[in-house]
């Protein structure tokens, strides 16, 4: 089910592209492994022959180069599925920003790219929320410097993708362990155990000097990489302080699961906050190796 949700709300060849390759190497014998990758195959083809901005022929470069370094570093870097997902990102992101630069573009043609689509893409949105008259007249109303937003968020594309790209690698990761016979690792380890290593909060402080530097032209570039870093550092830690509450709150009767998802859903900004607040915190006070009993395994 989280397949088909991300694949909705994503390009679908982020997680069909690698679930294809982790088949492939893992050679599938049931019948639902060889139709997963048949459709993951046809998905990911299709969706690279398409034609479209600059902005999609950069994603399509980048889900290639993504699914070759993270098949070679399954092989030739053993270790934390985790870490290699990061160190395939960087790898992908590098060589298709370099790619980028060897076709005579600069990253202000990508942001101005991305910015059109994304104008368009609110536009629309804004147009539908008027044709519904009453309250939506007034929810497009609040839309009306779309331009505006379209470029601050056209800012943080690097972020996004990357992103993006680690929620894919890890429902591929994940998938291939539900259909494959023999899969290349051990079994991923449960939600409410994610983690990270501890220097990652380094990354944190490195992000916020960046983003923190006085205003100047000539640092813009430094900036933006400081935003770039500082989204996505945080969105680890929010899902970091995310399994450290999982952890330490037990099981969930369906009402409260229910209320709590909405309760996110609607006040998202402050529960990420402070997710990523607990996700930091976590650092220094390791909360889960706290919460397991020392006596005897009976709580105190």
């Amino acid at each position: 089910m989280l397949v088909l949700v991300f694949a909705l709300f994503a390009p679908g060849s982020f997680i069909l592209g690698p679930l294809a390759g982790l088949l492939l190497v893992a050679r599938p014998v049931s019948r639902p492994a060889w139709l997963w990758l048949l459709l993951a195959l046809l998905w990911t083809a299709g969706w690279l022959a398409g034609t479209e901005s600059l902005t999609g022929q950069f994603a399509r470069a980048f889900v290639v180069v993504l699914i070759g370094a993270w098949l070679v570093l399954l092989v030739v870097r053993p270790g934390p599925a985790f870490q290699r997902s990061l160190l395939a990102v960087a790898v992908a992101l590098a060589v298709t920003f370099g790619w980028l630069v060897v076709l005579g573009f600069q990253w202000g043609d990508l942001e101005a790219a991305a910015a059109r689509s994304l104008t368009e893409a609110l536009l629309s949105q804004a147009h539908a929320m008027d044709q519904l008259g009453g309250a939506g007249s007034q929810l497009g109303a609040t839309m009306l410097d779309v331009a505006g937003q379209a470029r601050f968020m056209a800012r943080l594309f690097p972020a996004g993708i990357a992103l993006a790209a680690l929620g894919g690698l890890a429902l591929a990761w994940q998938a291939h362990f539900w259909l494959s016979a023999r899969p290349l690792g051990p079994a991923p380890a449960p939600f409410a155990a994610f983690s990270f290593s501890d220097n990652v909060v380094w990354l944190l402080v490195a992000a916020l000097a960046l983003v923190l530097i006085p205003a100047d032209p000539w640092l813009e570039p430094v900036q933006r990489l400081g935003v770039n870093l500082l989204l996505v550092v945080l969105a680890l830690y929010v899902v970091r302080g995310a399994a450290v509450l999982r952890a330490t709150s037990g099981r969930m009767s369906t009402p409260l699961a229910i209320v709590a998802g909405l309760v996110v859903v609607l006040m998202f900004v402050f529960v990420a906050g402070g997710l990523s607040l607990l996700g930091i915190a976590d650092t220094w006070l390791d909360f889960r190796r706290r919460a397991v009993p020392t006596n005897g395994g009976m709580p105190s």
